[in-house]
């Protein structure tokens, strides 16, 4: 299948619907303008580009907007390595915000030790002053 086969099918697609090229443009987060010419003669590294989202936008599957299996199989691979390569980095992100989940925590524990000690210290210290009061002779009055 080729550019103007896939573009045909996507035309043709939409008007089973009964969407606009203005709809499909607006949904797809671009101009009308730019959206026209996916379906005209220009825009071919657009579509190859968001065929996933046409697709969905058409409530249709990849393969069945590009009929070439060649075609399809490729856009499909290709899509299938770019998100195996985000999900990779996410999960590389992932690990990092875990760890440093940990740090923060291990630091809100030592914190929490701290706080503790302080007031540790603080009845303390009350209490050594009430004892001290307690034995003056009435020096306070």
């Amino acid at each position: 299948m080729n550019d103007h086969s896939i573009k045909k099918a996507i035309r043709e697609r939409r008007k089973e619907l009964g969407r606009t090229q203005a709809w499909m443009a607006e949904q797809l987060g671009i101009e009308e303008r730019t959206y026209k010419l996916v379906e005209s003669y220009g825009g071919t590294r657009m579509i190859y580009g968001r065929m996933e989202d046409i697709a969905r936008l058409l409530d249709t599957s990849l393969s069945d907007l590009v009929e070439d299996e060649p075609v399809a199989s490729s856009l499909l691979k290709d899509e299938r390595n770019a998100y195996e390569s985000r999900l990779a980095d996410l999960r590389l992100e992932l690990a990092g915000l875990r760890d440093e989940t940990d740090k923060l925590r291990r630091e809100v524990e030592r914190l929490n030790g701290c706080i503790d000690d302080k007031d540790f210290v603080i009845r303390h210290l009350r209490a050594e002053i009430d004892r001290l009061k307690t034995s003056l002779p009435n020096s306070a009055e």
